[in-house]
């Protein structure tokens, strides 16, 4: 079984490339096809190598028939110069008052669980194969936006997003990724002193991180920006019980490597005050904003109210709204509440949360207990998943103010990192620490 892992990690980076093929939110139309069959394919692919639990089976089934319930309930059809119109349907079940979005949701949620289920069987090996290929992405989408950003003949928009829409997605995207590659830095560190080498690749992944950390900055997020510093803290905070297990001996880097980071240092600096003097020029702008945003979640929850139990469905938001929206946006096509706890409550309901919460559980009891306790670095295994934890972390924040899990290579990720994360939660706690290498 452990000889085949190797297949899960490439399913899953199978899977999660042909999300960043999709690009934007998941109501584009491609997805509704192109990402469940892919799915699919690769849930297949990965079955030859592992024996899903019987729990987990019966989290996704309880999850996706959830789906599938409200797309084949609807309480609303649609018509042409008209809008929504009232259909006899089963008041007491889930419903959608627009199913072609809530299908498509459901291939995006397909997805997503198959992402969790193939991360939450890699070993610890292939566990590092995921962060090398996170680095290596990162540090292509990175460059991306800081050519973006430096090209004087482009045409100007605000935003500065690589293959991103906007730059709040991009920020999301490098600070799910950011503590992966820093704690790969930390355990190539250690490799290097371990065995008593005079260089490490520590310096080349410390390298993608500042170029990760100087296009959040970059592409003018300034939530991202706020969250990645909690993320960096977050990271320096947990390394200190792995600097006293394992002491960090002085690694020289090389010179183009000071001179490279030293460079993307200052570029990052440069962007910074940039970005904070332009802020400071819109600070005037920023009340009409919060009255915008509050104008939308007071919609949202108006929605909610008349159907607390199931809400609208998953995916119906932007059909919903104009039904609800004050004449502040009027001439204005609002896709999505940013904020996802309110659009989830918006269209799951109460009852809907506590379905998909359930499913939740079966998830984190079907979790992999032999997962990176393989690893011949207790305290490091550790580190690893806590990187993960901490990428997950940042795009809850980010959350709280955008619709990052409406992406479907973001919702993808962060559902391959939670699988990473409960599959590897026990990994400190099965061998103790050692004093020194």
């Amino acid at each position: 079984m452990v000889a085949r892992r190797p297949v899960l990690l490439a399913s899953l980076l199978v899977l999660l490339a042909g999300a960043a093929a999709c690009g934007g939110p998941w109501t584009v139309a491609a997805n509704g096809w192109w990402l469940p069959a892919l799915a699919a394919a690769t849930l297949a692919i990965g079955l030859v190598a592992r024996n899903m639990s019987a729990r987990l089976w019966l989290a996704g089934g309880l999850l996706l028939g959830l789906f599938a319930l409200y797309a084949v309930n609807p309480t609303y059809r649609w018509s042409p110069g008209v809008g929504l119109l009232p259909v006899a349907h089963l008041p007491f079940l889930p419903g959608s008052a627009e199913p072609d979005g809530t299908w498509e949701a459901l291939g995006v949620a397909m997805a997503a669980w198959v992402a969790f289920s193939l991360a939450l069987g890699l070993s610890g090996r292939q566990i590092r194969g995921l962060q090398l290929a996170a680095a290596l992405a990162g540090a292509a989408m990175a460059l991306a936006v800081l050519a973006q950003r430096l090209e004087p003949g482009a045409p100007r928009i605000r935003e500065f997003t690589g293959i991103f829409v906007n730059e709040n997605h991009f920020a999301v995207f490098s600070n799910l990724l950011l503590p992966v590659v820093l704690a790969l830095a930390s355990r190539a560190r250690y490799r290097a002193v371990q065995a008593g080498r005079p260089s490490s690749p520590a310096g080349l992944f410390i390298l993608v991180a500042v170029l990760l950390a100087a296009a959040t900055v970059a592409c003018g997020s300034r939530a991202g920006a706020a969250v990645m510093a909690l993320v960096i803290a977050a990271h320096v905070g947990s390394c200190r019980r792995q600097i006293r297990a394992y002491p960090f001996a002085g690694i020289p880097a090389s010179a183009f490597l000071r001179v490279a980071g030293g460079a993307a240092i200052a570029v990052a600096a440069g962007f910074a005050v940039r970005a904070f003097r332009s802020e400071w020029q819109r600070l005037e702008t920023v009340g009409q904003e919060w009255t915008y945003r509050f104008g939308i979640l007071k919609a949202a929850l108006a929605a909610w109210r008349e159907r607390p139990a199931w809400g609208t469905g998953p995916g119906t938001f932007a059909a919903v709204f104009p039904y609800y929206q004050s004449e502040l946006f009027q001439n204005r096509a609002i896709v999505h509440a940013h904020c996802e706890p309110v659009q989830f409550l918006a269209e799951f309901g109460v009852a809907g949360a506590l379905v998909v919460a359930l499913a939740g559980a079966l998830a984190l009891a079907a979790r992999n207990r032999s997962g990176a306790a393989s690893g011949e670095i207790p305290a490091f295994a550790d580190l690893e998943r806590r990187a993960f934890g901490f990428g997950l972390l940042a795009c809850g924040l980010h959350a709280l103010v955008d619709f990052p899990l409406r992406v479907p290579l973001l919702a993808l990720i962060a559902a391959a990192w939670a699988g990473v994360w409960i599959g590897t939660r026990s990994a400190s706690a099965a061998t103790a620490p050692a004093g020194g290498a």
